[in-house]
């Protein structure tokens, strides 16, 4: 494969140019290990089977509890959870520091659930499939919760988060 004509930085900046929903992941090992992250690589996959799937970093403090997690939840967040995405954006936290100033309860298997959020999708870890400095992890989706809420949900856009308007917040 050729170099590309252009760098890492210019390729995000590109990339930004996409407005992308804001998830919280959390998720949980056999052994009691608890991961927190914000991700905004996230789409339904399948509805039979149900599936959705959301891509990570490999360098992510969270990959090693992710890829060893049997179970695994993702909560859309809405317009006024600015402050979990950024919390669970933290670098430097635990997951078990990222959720200590989150209100949660424990969903199936002990996977931590926001109960705040509009939308929650967990299941079982699926497939894990690695492409670049990124892995791919596929989730078989066997619990759902619907709040419905008249508030939107949370976008980014061009590195910052945005109103329903299209105006980015600081």
């Amino acid at each position: 494969m050729a170099e590309p004509l252009f760098d890492s930085a210019e390729f995000r900046q590109v990339c930004g140019h996409f407005p992308t929903g804001v998830t919280a992941v959390t998720a949980v090992t056999t052994g009691g290990g608890v991961a927190a992250l914000t991700v905004n690589s996230f789409t339904s996959v399948s509805l039979r089977p149900a599936k959705v799937l959301f891509c990570v970093t490999s360098s992510s403090s969270s990959f090693p509890t992710l890829v060893a997690s049997e179970r695994i939840a993702i909560h859309i967040l809405n317009q006024d959870q600015q402050d979990v995405a950024r919390r669970f954006a933290t670098s430097g936290l635990t997951g078990a520091q990222k959720l200590a100033g989150v209100s949660w309860v424990p969903g199936p298997d002990g996977v931590p659930l926001l109960p705040g959020t509009p939308a929650i999708l967990a299941g079982r870890r699926d497939d894990v499939i690695t492409s670049g400095d990124h892995v791919i992890i596929l989730l078989d989706i066997d619990h759902i919760h619907l709040k419905p809420t008249n508030v939107p949900a949370l976008s980014f856009y061009r590195g910052r988060f945005v109103t329903p308007s299209g105006t980015p917040t600081e």
